[in-house]
């Protein structure tokens, strides 16, 4: 009996114990009330972070301005520069220009000039000269490298203007156009370069049959030649000169008679260098001595003598050839022809110049937009190539 009374006592006792636990445990919440409770959440997040954001403005300019970083003043800093530099430029610009936009280069009681009415004028008074002045700089400069040597030409050269006008240097310069010694060095470079030009020109365009006709008529081979010189200054007299050319003729005279050339030149010529070897110059070709001389030592035969006196800028010449080499083959001197034809046809064509750079410009594909630049363009060609010899 005792143990079934403590039993129930003791089961009894769970089943209170159970009921306890039970009501101390919530029930599970229902989805509705789950998305209601996140709303409200959420919504006190945002006032608090509004609340915040409000305090932080409420710091003022100093407390922002305390928080930027070096980089945004300075990007900032740099904004504010530029808005500044517009204004000031739209500001300047609104000065310079007419009420139409036009760009205002003076101004004067009751007259404003703009840029268009002095393009104009400038256009119709050298508009074509300045134009080609600018196309050729830029061909120039495409087609030829500005070279050490022609630096040092330049300056060569503007030292010798300096040395020749002297204290009127500076006149010099402004009387054309030159502002100062860089500007005449650039000029006198351009013109090496338009030399340069010329000469190619000239090169490309020599046929065979120049170069083969200048071979027939005007390559020789090297001569010998003595002479004995009788001198003159060249201020002399009549009676000064009359008196050299009758002692020139009384050598001729001894030469006739027999007697020896070299010997005579010793003891006569006045061209002391050659003197001392008989006369004897050694081998030369065409060019090389004065026209007068060259073209009476290459008449004679060898070991002949002129039996007249031969004049030249020195004085008067006995001339006596002693040796001749064969025409050198075509080959061998074609390069000297080239040198020989350009530098003739540079001497000699007073339109080559013209020639070259003409031909450069159509290399170069210009084309001249402007109706007036154009036919005026076009009018200073034909002008230029007119003339065929220098004058």
């Amino acid at each position: 009996m005792a143990e079934k009374k403590n039993t129930k006592k003791t089961a009894s006792k769970k089943t209170t114990t159970k009921k306890v636990t039970a009501s101390t445990k919530k029930a599970p919440a229902k989805k509705k009330d789950v998305k209601k409770v996140v709303k409200e959440e959420k919504k006190i997040v945002d006032t608090y972070e509004a609340k915040l954001k409000e305090k932080k403005n409420n710091k003022g300019f100093k407390a922002w301005f305390n928080n930027l970083t070096t980089q945004q003043i300075l990007v900032g800093g740099f904004i504010v520069v530029i808005i500044l530099l517009i204004i000031m430029i739209g500001v300047s610009t609104k000065s310079t220009k007419t009420s139409n936009g036009k760009d205002i280069v003076a101004k004067l009681n009751g007259k404003t000039i703009t840029a268009d009415d002095l393009y104009k004028e400038l256009k119709s008074q050298g508009g074509r000269s300045i134009l080609i002045n600018m196309v050729d700089e830029y061909i120039l400069n495409k087609e030829f490298k500005t070279t050490n040597d022609m630096k040092k030409s330049a300056a060569t050269t503007v030292e010798s203007y300096k040395s020749q006008y002297g204290d009127s240097y500076e006149t010099f310069l402004s009387t054309y156009g030159i502002k100062d010694d860089n500007q005449l060095k650039e000029i006198l470079i351009q013109d090496a370069k338009q030399t340069k030009a010329v000469e190619k020109y000239i090169k490309d365009n020599l046929t065979d049959k120049e170069m083969k006709e200048y071979y027939e008529t005007s390559i020789k081979g090297d001569i010998r030649a003595s002479h004995i010189l009788i001198a003159f200054a060249s201020d002399a007299t009549d009676d000064q000169k009359a008196e050299a050319k009758k002692k020139a003729e009384d050598l001729i005279k001894k030469l006739q008679d027999g007697e020896d050339f070299a010997k005579l030149a010793k003891e006569n010529s006045e061209d002391t260098e050659s003197a001392k070897n008989g006369g004897d110059l050694g081998y030369f070709n065409s060019g090389d001595m004065v026209e007068a001389f060259e073209t009476a030592a290459y008449a004679l035969d060898v070991n002949e003598y002129t039996t007249t006196p031969v004049e030249s800028t020195y004085g008067y010449h006995i001339i006596m050839k002693t040796g001749e080499k064969e025409k050198p083959a075509f080959k061998k001197v074609k390069s000297t022809i080239i040198e020989k034809l350009v530098a003739e046809k540079k001497e000699n064509d007073s339109t080559i110049t013209a020639k070259a750079m003409k031909a450069l410009r159509e290399k170069y594909k210009l084309n001249i937009k402007d109706k007036n630049i154009k036919s005026e363009y076009k009018t200073y060609i034909k002008q230029s190539l007119t003339t065929t010899k220098a004058q």
